[in-house]
C-alpha cells in the first residue's frame, strides 16, 4: 500500500518516533519473568505520554505513530498474555498496563482511515482476533450448547478483553465508513476519486481481504465464544459498567462484521432479493446461535427476570445510560443482520421463545423513549420492528398482541413530529407500512390512531420521486448501506409491492 500521508506534518513526529523506539527498547531489555515495578512504571510513563498526544485526535499524529512502528511495538507488549493458559496465571505485565497499551492502539486507529486500512492489509487485525479468541478461551470453557454461558468466568468482563473488542469494533467501523468504492467520502480525501477509478484492484483487494477476515473469525469460533459471554448475563447491568461496556463493544463488533459482510459479499443491493450467498459462514454461525445470544442478553438486562419465566419480568419506566448504550448497539446489530439475511432474521426472532422476548423488549424500549428523549435508540427500535414484520404475517400478529398499548399502538402514539416532520416520517412510516400491509386487523388498529391515507401518500411520493424507482437497477453491487440509506423506503419495504400497498391503505376496511 502506498501511503500518501506519512504523518510528516505532525508537530509531534519526532517525539512519537522516540516514544515508539522507547517501547521496543523496554521490551528488549526484559527477561522472561514478571516485570519489576520500576520497569512497569517506565512502561506506563511511555504509554501515558503517547496517550496524551493521541488524545488530541489529530490524524497526522495517529499516522506518525503508526509509521514509526507504534502499533508493532504495542503488539509486542500485548503478546505477553499469550502464554497465559488459565485464569490464575499471573500476567508478566500487570493488567492495568496492558489496558493502557490497548487504549493507545485504540487511539491510534480511532477515525483514522489510513491506520485502519493498514491494520487490515498488514494483517495486524488477525493478531487482534487471535488475541481476542485467546482471552475468551481462557475465560469461557468449551461446553455443549445446553449449558452454554453457565460456566463463563466473570473475569472476562475485565479490561483487556473489552479493550480488544473495542479496538476491533473501531477498526471495522472505520473500514465501513471509508470503503474504497468511490461512493464513500473519506473524512480526509487523501486519494482523489479519479485515481480511485483507475485502480479498481484496491476495492477488490479490500473485498477479498475482508471476506477472508470474516471467514477466519467465524472459523476460529469467535461467535460461539461471544455467545457464551452474552448468555452468561442473567440480570441488569446498571450497577456494572464494566460488563455493560463489554457487551456494548461485543455487539458493536458483531454489527461491524454484518455490515462489512453485506458490503463485500457482492449481493445485489436490495435486501428483499432472494439470491443470498454468504461464503463467509457468518450468517450460518449467527443463525446457529440465535443471533449469538444477544437478544437473550438484552432481555435479561432490561427485565429482571429470565426468558424461561416471563411472568417474573418487570419492565422499568426508564433505563440507565449503560443499559441504553448496550441496547443501541444490540439493535444496530439486529438491523445489520436483517439487511444481510432478512428471512433468517425473521425466523430466528419470530420463533416461539424469542418472539415474546422481542415484543417485550421493543415495547419497553419504546416506553423508555417516551419518558426520556433518545433518538438514536428510538430509531433503531422503529427500524427493527419494520424488519421483523415486513412481508411476515405471523410476526405482524406478534407486534399487535400482548398487554395494551401494544408495540404497534406505541408506534402510532409517537410524538406528533413523527407524523409531520419529513425527516422523522421517513423513519416511522416504512415500519408502519411493513407492520400493517395486507393485515386488516393491524390496519384497523392503525386507523384508530391515524389516517391510513397518510401512508398511501407517503408511498406515492416515494414512487414519484425521480430516480427513486430506477436507482435500484443501477446501484453498484455490494454497496454498503450507509446510515441514511437504510432509512429509504426501498430498503425497508419491497418496491414491487408499493402499488398494491398504496391501494391497500386507501381502501376502507369494513368495521
Amino acid at each position: 500500500m502506498e501511503t500518501k500521508n506519512s504523518g510528516s506534518d505532525s508537530p509531534y513526529k519526532a517525539k512519537l518516533q522516540r516514544l515508539a523506539k522507547d517501547l521496543l527498547k523496554q521490551l528488549q531489555v526484559q527477561d522472561s519473568g514478571s516485570w519489576a515495578n520500576n520497569k512497569v512504571s517506565a512502561l506506563d510513563r511511555t504509554l501515558g505520554e503517547i496517550t496524551r498526544i493521541l488524545e488530541k485526535e489529530n490524524v497526522a499524529d495517529q499516522i506518525a505513530f503508526q509509521v514509526a512502528g507504534g502499533l508493532t511495538a504495542i503488539e509486542h507488549i500485548l503478546q505477553v498474555v499469550v502464554p497465559t493458559t488459565n485464569v490464575n496465571t499471573v500476567s508478566r505485565i500487570p493488567p492495568k498496563s496492558l489496558c493502557n497499551a490497548i487504549n493507545v492502539y485504540n487511539l491510534t486507529c480511532n477515525n483514522c482511515s489510513e491506520n485502519c486500512a493498514d491494520v487490515l492489509f498488514s494483517n495486524k487485525i488477525t493478531f487482534l482476533m487471535d488475541l481476542l479468541i485467546h482471552q475468551l478461551t481462557v475465560y469461557v470453557p468449551d461446553e455443549n450448547n445446553a449449558i452454554l454461558g453457565r460456566n463463563t468466568n466473570k473475569q472476562v468482563f475485565e479490561g483487556l478483553t473489552t479493550g480488544l473488542l473495542k479496538v476491533s469494533a473501531v477498526v471495522l467501523g472505520c473500514l465501513i465508513a471509508n470503503r474504497p468504492d468511490g461512493n464513500s467520502r473519506p473524512a480526509t480525501p487523501k486519494i482523489s476519486t479519479q485515481e480511485m477509478k483507475n485502480k479498481p484492484s484496491h476495492g477488490d483487494a479490500f473485498n477479498s481481504r475482508v471476506q477472508d477476515l470474516i471467514s477466519y473469525v467465524v472459523n476460529i469460533g469467535l461467535i460461539d465464544k461471544l455467545c457464551a459471554c452474552f448468555l452468561s448475563v442473567q440480570g441488569p447491568v446498571d450497577e456494572n459498567p464494566k460488563m455493560a461496556t463489554f457487551l456494548q463493544h461485543a455487539a458493536g463488533l458483531l454489527h461491524g462484521m454484518c455490515t462489512l459482510c453485506f458490503a463485500v459479499t457482492g449481493r445485489s443491493y436490495s435486501i428483499f432479493d432472494n439470491n443470498r450467498q454468504d461464503p463467509t459462514g457468518l450468517t450460518a454461525a449467527l443463525q446457529a446461535t440465535d443471533l449469538a445470544g444477544v437478544l437473550h442478553m438484552l432481555y435479561c438486562i432490561l427485565f429482571h427476570g429470565t426468558i424461561s419465566d416471563p411472568s417474573t419480568a418487570s419492565p422499568k419506566e426508564s433505563y440507565t445510560q449503560n443499559t441504553v448504550q448496550v441496547a443501541i448497539q444490540s439493535l444496530r446489530f439486529f438491523n445489520s443482520f436483517a439487511a444481510l439475511d432478512l428471512p433468517a432474521f425473521q425466523s430466528i426472532v419470530g420463533a416461539e421463545g424469542l418472539s415474546l422476548a422481542f415484543r417485550h423488549m421493543a415495547s419497553s424500549l419504546l416506553g423508555h423513549c417516551s419518558q426520556v428523549s433518545c433518538e438514536s435508540l428510538l430509531h433503531e427500535v422503529i427500524v427493527c420492528v419494520g424488519y421483523f414484520t415486513v412481508n411476515h404475517p405471523d410476526n405482524q400478529v406478534i407486534v399487535q398482541s400482548g398487554r395494551h398499548p401494544t408495540v404497534l399502538q406505541k408506534l402510532c402514539q409517537l410524538p406528533f413530529q413523527y407524523f409531520s416532520d419529513p425527516r422523522l416520517i421517513k423513519v416511522l412510516f416504512p415500519s408502519l407500512i411493513a407492520a400493517c400491509y395486507n393485515n386488516s386487523q393491524n390496519k384497523i388498529i392503525l386507523e384508530q390512531e391515524m389516517s391510513c391515507v397518510l401512508l398511501a401518500t407517503f408511498i406515492q411520493d416515494f414512487a414519484q420521486t425521480p430516480g427513486q424507482a430506477d436507482n435500484q437497477s443501477n446501484q453498484p453491487k455490494g454497496k454498503c448501506l450507509g446510515s441514511q440509506d437504510y432509512l429509504e423506503l426501498a430498503n425497508r419495504f419491497p418496491q414491487q409491492a408499493w402499488e398494491e400497498a398504496q391501494q391497500f391503505f386507501l381502501k376502507k376496511e369494513k368495521k
